[in-house]
């Protein structure tokens, strides 16, 4: 049973691969049937923002593309029985290599936006800007401890690009109409914030980019508290919950398979990097090429959250279940999802309190609300590299005591 159960599982991988591969070379596909609209018409001009969009959604496409490929060979060999051997370490070397290709890219990338002709170059250089410090910070945060085996770290990528992405929208979605219908009910059908009200759940719903650019309707609707109080709910502990309890939905897989504390940590930071992957991408393409410097650095800051959220959950999943405390299992979830919780609390919070300056074009100093959120976002930000460097110390600190006996 065991061993079938190992086999359902690569089976698993392998349909979930074939179609990430399938998916993204069909949009491949299409984009170089339509390459001649990239170029436009007299009749039909394409502006900026769709050039460098669909030029961009190709090389991420193919980016994934890639992974899925590796993924499908890996478990096609494991389920011919091919041994498959714990990874070695990532040397310092080639981590400093891809620091340095990284802030190259990022020049690249600054030059290529200032300019109207090279969206095909900012589209790949986009591509790379977001890939490679996701791959630093998940190595970073693993620098000196044991790798898992290729499969295993491919599949949570996999499954991290897959399977976590449609779960988490999926109930979401559920629990974003769900308190709609409550709130409808309350207020009336007829109510005009009701209207309002629709138009921010169908904009949480279709956003990808995270928090970016909903200021204005929850500006609009702080009128009514109840319904602030539902977007703060919904954005603030239900969204965080399930993020956190889905994204690194690759080691609920393997918790009944023996797993090193260690191997817990790693999944759970590649799965938060698959994540930061498609939330960075989901806002690289809606972004406009002039401030593409600013925001490509931002998400990659963003990226620590994702990346070291999802690395404590996956520590504390099979620490727990290796020292059977079912109870630290749910401390884990709760300490990560406050964390993003308040995180997103602050940034809401920040965002509302800049609106009425914003729209009255009155540029002056932030008030001391907005000042104690940013502050209190850094304190956040700096808590979970913290966190993170504890886990890591701690896991190194247990091999070595495990070597030594």
């Amino acid at each position: 049973m065991p061993q079938e159960r190992k086999r359902l599982l690569s089976v698993l991988l392998v349909i979930l691969s074939t179609l990430g591969f399938l998916i993204g070379m069909g949009v491949i596909g299409s984009l170089l049937a339509n390459e001649n609209q990239l170029h436009g018409d007299a009749f039909n001009p394409i502006s900026d923002l769709e050039k460098y969009s669909e030029y961009t959604i190709g090389f991420l496409a193919l980016t994934i593309c890639t992974i899925n490929a590796f993924t499908l060979v890996v478990s096609i060999r494991y389920l011919r029985n091919k041994n498959l051997r714990p990874l070695g370490y990532v040397k310092s070397a080639v981590i400093y290599a891809v620091m340095v290709l990284w802030f190259i890219s990022l020049g690249l990338g600054y030059v290529a936006s200032q300019s109207q002709r090279q969206y095909l170059l900012l589209g790949f250089v986009t591509t790379l800007s977001i890939w490679l410090p996701i791959w630093l910070l998940v190595n970073i945060a693993r620098s000196g401890l044991l790798r898992s085996t290729r499969l295993r770290e491919l599949g949570a990528l996999t499954l991290g690009l897959t399977l976590s992405p449609v779960l988490i929208i999926f109930f979401e979605t559920i629990f974003l109409y769900l308190f709609a219908i409550l709130i409808f009910i309350y207020l009336g059908i007829r109510n005009p914030l009701s209207q309002q009200l629709l138009q921010l759940v169908n904009s949480l719903a279709n956003s990808s980019g995270g928090l970016e650019g909903l200021g204005l309707l929850f500006f609009d609707l702080q009128k009514e508290p109840l319904i602030l109080f539902a977007v703060f709910l919904i954005l603030c502990v239900i969204v965080p919950l399930i993020e956190e309890i889905l994204k690194p939905v690759a080691i609920w897989f393997l918790l009944k398979r023996p797993l090193y504390d260690h191997e817990g940590y790693a999944l759970g930071l590649i799965s938060g990097g698959a994540f930061a992957l498609l939330e960075s991408a989901g806002l690289a393409i809606q972004m406009k090429p002039a401030g593409w410097l600013r925001i490509v650095t931002l998400r990659a800051a963003t990226g620590v959250l994702h990346i070291g959220l999802s690395g404590i959950v996956g520590f504390g999943l099979v620490r727990s279940k290796n020292r059977k405390e079912p109870l630290g299992i749910i401390l884990f979830i709760l300490a990560a999802a406050g964390l993003h919780g308040a995180w997103n609390f602050l940034s809401l919070y920040s965002g509302l309190s800049a609106i009425p300056a914003i729209e009255n074009g009155v540029r002056s100093v932030p008030n001391m609300g907005i000042i104690i959120s940013i502050a209190l976002m850094v304190v956040l930000f700096v808590s979970v590299i913290i966190f993170n460097f504890f886990i890591n110390r701690f896991i190194r600190r247990n091999n070595r005591m495990r070597r030594s006996l």
